[in-house]
């Protein structure tokens, strides 16, 4: 049987290395995600707009770690920062975990979300180097969607696990992503071991590539993007908690339905958009976006719930992995590190206010879904048509994909 995936990335030992990863990070991490606003809410009866700025504070503690972070990548070498942040992760949890299991003050959970974010920002930066350095550009695609489809099957076992741990207790949470880092840095040392660029010694940590003016232009569209999209990753799990009275165990199940989709369908929808070039396809997704997302505030069904979050993951597995490879297209050789951070850069720029802006749309439309998830999807539509109509701005020479590059055996590149 053809599968739409060349036989490189699939016999790429790094690529599968980093997959397995994040297939471990996610099944931890995407638990913290889920559930702890919903323990905050219910257990310390936190308002949403404090859970929204909580969220800032996150994306706010990323910007200096992008900046700083992306150009230590290129100037201390790849593998060293990879490994140097699994045991910074497994401390941060340790502590959270303290936090939670001995009822500490409110500090000690949100300083510890908050440094989990910054960290992983990181490492997700050194992540995306990496595959960029061990793939061509015609698998890069493939490539990094290889690494989604590891984090959701990650993401697919998480909130499932989870909703049913923090009916027993909430402060087993953080101990899943503690265990799991500790597996990520054995795989790292072990696996991750290639013929890296040089490190650049001469390198300023504060470097940007400002003069690129095309990078600026598709970083500002795609952080865009991930502002729009942001209520599946801040809001939907508190609206379905405690507007739609869902319950806690049928929550994790739903995002693990996601995490199902994404593995099932993810290379297919590649296939079937393999002629579309990167930034017309975040577009084409945005628009899926929208439309399941208007679907939340039409329906409490629980069957329709799961039928919406499918499609909704269509929609995410077409915008994810161009959102990614298009920097790797558009980044010298020696400054991956610093465009990919300066990248993550302008995004947490951009998303903090993501959180606090949906937390806020929250608290005052909740008694009126439709019209919360209708405006949440016209934001959607708005970026979907502004970024065809700006293509002179940042069209950049595109490698397309043969059919020969879709099955094993084809040789990309």
């Amino acid at each position: 049987m053809k599968l739409p995936i060349s036989r490189d990335v699939v016999q790429n030992k790094i690529v599968m290395t980093i997959s397995i990863a994040e297939l471990l990070r996610l099944m931890g991490r995407s638990g913290v995600w889920v559930f702890i606003p919903i323990y905050l809410m219910e257990v310390r009866s936190i308002p949403y707009i404090d859970i929204g700025i909580l969220f800032v504070l996150s994306g706010v503690a990323a910007i200096p770690v992008s900046i700083f972070g992306g150009n230590l990548i290129d100037r201390v070498g790849r593998r060293k920062i990879a490994l140097l942040l699994p045991p910074m992760l497994s401390v941060i949890f340790f502590v959270m975990f303290l936090g939670m299991y001995f009822d500490l003050s409110n500090v000690y959970v949100y300083t510890t979300f908050v440094l989990f974010a910054a960290v992983a920002t990181l490492q997700s930066v050194a992540d995306m180097v990496i595959v960029t350095d061990s793939t061509r550009d015609a698998e890069r695609i493939d490539a990094f969607s290889l690494t989604r489809i590891g984090a959701n099957v990650g993401f697919s076992l998480g909130p499932a696990i989870s909703g049913f741990v923090v009916s027993y207790n909430y402060a087993i949470l953080p101990l899943i992503p503690l265990i799991s880092e500790s597996l990520g840095f054995y795989l790292f040392y072990k696996y991750i071991n290639y013929n890296e660029a040089p490190p650049q010694v001469e390198k300023s940590l504060i470097s940007f590539p400002r003069g690129d003016n095309r990078f600026l232009i598709i970083s500002t569209l795609l952080s865009l993007a991930f502002f729009t999209t942001g209520p599946w990753a801040y809001i939907l799990n508190q609206f379905l908690s405690g507007i739609d009275l869902i319950p806690n165990y049928v929550i994790g199940l739903l995002f693990a339905t996601n995490g199902a989709v994404v593995v099932t369908t993810q290379l297919h929808i590649n296939r079937l958009f393999y002629k579309m070039d990167d930034m017309t396809r975040v577009s084409a997704g945005l628009l899926i976006y929208a439309a399941t997302f208007a679907v939340f505030g039409l329906t409490k069904s629980i069957a329709l719930l799961f039928i919406d979050v499918v499609f909704l993951t269509i929609g995410e597995n077409v915008i994810s992995p161009p959102m990614t490879s298009v920097i790797g297209r558009i980044a010298p050789d020696g400054r991956r590190g610093e465009y990919y951070g300066g990248f993550s850069l302008l995004s947490n720029f951009v998303s903090p206010f993501s959180p606090i802006a949906y937390e806020a749309m929250l608290a005052y439309f909740y008694k009126s879904p439709l019209l919360l998830w209708g405006a949440i999807g016209m934001i959607c539509v708005a970026l979907a048509v502004v970024i065809p109509l700006t293509r002179k701005s940042w069209n950049y020479q595109e490698t397309t994909l043969s059919r020969t590059d879709q099955v094993p055996g084809g040789k990309a590149g």
